[in-house]
Order: structure tokens, then C-alpha cells, then sequence
């Protein structure tokens, strides 16, 4: 999303709890909601603008777009935790909308736990956050809560997923955007109640595929270190939850 008054963007990661974002902030952007298919302009929609050609544009196509002037901006994301975010997004609505036979779009909801081939093609297939951001090309090392510096010489700023509330109210405080009426309804909840729960015994497969992948690397985000024992540590976590 592209707020061209404050010259800083909004790069949508997955699951990360962007479509709030865009209930709070769309009204400040450069950009409009679209919508076409199943897409309902709450939980689904597109965006489109001037510098914004889809939901999902990462940093590099914002640098691209905007050109030199892009040096002065700071690109905003929320981080979540690599298996966390890959579990929400195999649930996610979008990817279980179903047309039906007389017209319209209904949930197939599948509660049930994840199938570990289709989760797999599922994380392959899918950008990292250090995708999205183009990391490779950001100095330093990203870390929630902190700012780094792309190589445009734009600013990288990662919230925290686990503070979204925290991170919007950040983001709109250092932009001069008034968050008094901030909307209070989730939106783009996952199809099922508990996923974690539901997945408790085969966390340990869950967590390889993902940690194994390209969005391992994101980890590093909220650790300085991977510590040993990591994985079990991890499916501990999760199985707590059940």
C-alpha cells in the first residue's frame, strides 16, 4: 500500500494480519480496493494504484516503481514466526472458496489436519518475508521492532505480528494518522477453530518442512540465534496450546 504524502509504503506479507492494515489505513493511501470473483472487499480484495499493482507487492517492485525518489521513503511490514504464518496461511479462506452451482462463493472449510504433500507444495511455493522485502539487499540484519537500510536507501521498519495492535498504533503515530476509531473485528480468520491443535502430532514434520525452506531463514527475526533443540522446543509450544 502507498502513501505517497508521508513517502512510505505498506508491504503485505501473508497472514501477517495485512487486510486490518488496509481497514485502518486505507482511507490515508494513494491506493483503491478492487474486487472480482469470490473476493468480498473485506476478507479478499486487490488493491490498485499509481505504485501499487497488486495486494502482495514486495519492497523490490515499490523501489522499482516509484524510482530515486523511493531513497527517501520507509517500508513498513509485520513479521510472524515462519511455521506459525505457514499453518494460518494453509487454512486460510482464500484458499478453500468454493463457487457454487447456482451462483456465488461458499467456505469449504477442511477441519482437519494439514496434508503434509500439499503443505509442502504449499511453503515452496510461496515468497519468505525476507522475499518480500527483498532482504538480500537490506544492510544489517532485520529484526522485529527494528530498521534496517535497503540498498535504494529506503528505510525497513518490521512490526511484530504478535503486537498488531501495537504495530498499527506505531505506524500511524509516526505518519500522523488517527487511529481513534481503529475497527475492533477480526477479519480473514482461518477455517478452522485451532489449527495448532488440530496438527499437535505432526508438529515435528510441520516444523522441518518449513524451517528446511526458503522461510526458515525468516527465524532469524525474532532470535539472534536458532538455539539447539529449536524444533522441540517449538512443537513443546504448539502442543501447550491443544
Amino acid at each position: 500500500m502507498h502513501f505517497p504524502e508521508q513517502k512510505c509504503v505498506f508491504v503485505h506479507v501473508p497472514k501477517t494480519g495485512g487486510n486490518f492494515f488496509t481497514r485502518c489505513f486505507l482511507r490515508f493511501s494513494g491506493d483503491s480496493m478492487v474486487t472480482s470473483g469470490h473476493q468480498d472487499g473485506a476478507d479478499r480484495f486487490e488493491l490498485s494504484g499509481d505504485a501499487t499493482k497488486t495486494k502482495h507487492q514486495t519492497l523490490a517492485e515499490y523501489s522499482e516503481l516509484i524510482g530515486p525518489g523511493f531513497s527517501d521513503y520507509t517500508a513498513y511490514a509485520f513479521a510472524r514466526p515462519p511455521v506459525e504464518r505457514m499453518i494460518s496461511l494453509y487454512y486460510s479462506p482464500h484458499r478453500w472458496m468454493r463457487e457454487q452451482e447456482g451462483g456465488g462463493f461458499d467456505l469449504d472449510a477442511r477441519n482437519e489436519p494439514v496434508d503434509l504433500k500439499e503443505f509442502e507444495a504449499l511453503v515452496s511455493s510461496n515468497k519468505s518475508i525476507s522475499d518480500l522485502l527483498d532482504a538480500g539487499n537490506v544492510s544489517g540484519r532485520l529484526e522485529v521492532n527494528q530498521t534496517a537500510r535497503h540498498t535504494s536507501g529506503a528505510r525497513v521498519s518490521l512490526l511484530d505480528f504478535a503486537d498488531l495492535r501495537g504495530g498499527l498504533e506505531k505506524f500511524g503515530r509516526e505518519n500522523g494518522f488517527d487511529l481513534t476509531d481503529m475497527p475492533a473485528k477480526k477479519v480473514n480468520s482461518s477455517s478452522v477453530n485451532d489449527p495448532m491443535a488440530l496438527n499437535a502430532g505432526q508438529m515435528d514434520q510441520i516444523n522441518k518442512i518449513v524451517m528446511n525452506s526458503h522461510h526458515g531463514k525468516d527465524q532469524q527475526f525474532f532470535a539472534k540465534d536458532t538455539p539447539k533443540g529449536f524444533f522441540e522446543t517449538l512443537s513443546g509450544w504448539f502442543r501447550s496450546k491443544s
